[in-house]
């Protein structure tokens, strides 16, 4: 419904937002940074839908025409602008042809005409220097947001020239009772959940409401049991490291088992079950702990976590999965 008060986290920055939105003091231009998955969009499109509201009080009223265009995806006065012919940069042309021409006429009917541009740390620099004039000197009607993860690609005269806001990850705790409240109906599964999330509100709704996160989890799981059994058999790691390949695209399965040996440190180190985060996994993980030490776990944990990184520099996948399932068989 894009309101604020659906707005989970970033608390302070929201009062601040609705303050400014009651005393008219709104900026032309925004750059709302932060991390994928922490609501930049739904932040954009709250305020602008706000701004639009023919109530013209702090959150939408969800009533008015204004409102209900908005919903239905038909507002006539906010744009989308988006890469076009390269889909990896916003060219000078996207740039000209959806936003300053388009911003040079009037708004059609209500009091803004806003443009929202996602992934705008894509822009190139031409693209960037065209849109500088229009931040410079923008119509009385213009509003524009740049949405962006790396705020650091922006030109510093781009940065200049608007009002930085930067979303920060949500507690974990936070993002449990929202799933609790809105997917799960066991508090244990919604703690599961949120801790994969690492703090992304986004990424938490997604994996909760996505049944190839479950069956991906389940899979990744029994794979980590099999590398468990007692023998010396690498040759298993080097065959598992090829059937990984369907992950290649989706390297939350990293996560997974990051989680899972964690959950085995901690019950090896505390012998109390309550610290277990995948408490539907509770017996797996107390038979494996009678198995395998503290140090063994350890050096687990950092052949995850090297293989997160190198990953993350586009490494070789193939490589990089052999030599840590390699790690993993070790004892």
């Amino acid at each position: 419904m894009y309101t604020f008060e659906e707005i989970i986290g970033n608390e302070q920055m929201i009062k601040q937002i609705q303050k400014s939105i009651y005393k008219k003091h709104i900026s032309h231009a925004y750059i709302i940074h932060g991390e994928a998955g922490t609501g930049k969009k739904l932040l954009a499109n709250t305020i602008a839908k706000t701004m639009q509201c023919k109530k013209q009080g702090i959150t939408p009223c969800n009533e008015c025409t204004s409102c209900r265009t908005f919903d239905s995806k038909n507002h006539p006065d906010i744009f989308y602008v988006t890469a076009e012919k390269n889909k990896n940069s916003i060219s000078i042309e996207d740039i000209r042809q959806q936003l300053i021409k388009n911003m040079e006429i009037k708004q059609y009917k209500y009091p803004y005409k806003i443009f929202i541009v996602d992934k705008a740390d894509t822009m190139t620099i031409a693209a960037q220097n065209a849109l500088l004039k229009t931040l410079e000197e923008p119509p009385y009607y213009g509003m524009i947001f740049l949405l962006a993860n790396n705020v650091d690609k922006f030109l510093p005269t781009i940065l200049s020239r608007c009002v930085v806001m930067k979303l920060r990850l949500v507690s974990t705790d936070k993002i449990e009772q929202y799933l609790f409240h809105h997917h799960f109906s066991e508090k244990e599964n919604a703690s599961v959940f949120a801790e994969y999330a690492q703090g992304s509100i986004g990424k938490a709704i997604e994996i909760a409401t996505s049944e190839t996160f479950s069956t991906m989890r389940e899979d990744i799981i029994q794979k980590l049991l099999s590398l468990s059994k007692q023998n010396d058999d690498l040759s298993e790691a080097l065959f598992m490291a090829k059937e990984l390949e369907i992950y290649k695209q989706n390297q939350q399965f990293l996560d997974i088992m990051y989680l899972w040996y964690r959950d085995l440190f901690v019950y090896i180190k505390c012998n109390d079950e309550k610290y277990i985060i995948q408490k539907d996994q509770k017996k797996n993980i107390i038979a494996q702990s009678k198995k395998q030490n503290e140090a063994d776990i350890i050096k687990k944990i950092n052949a995850v976590w090297q293989a997160k990184q190198q990953l993350s520099v586009n490494s070789n996948f193939q490589l990089t999965m052999e030599v840590m399932l390699m790690k993993l068989k070790e004892r």
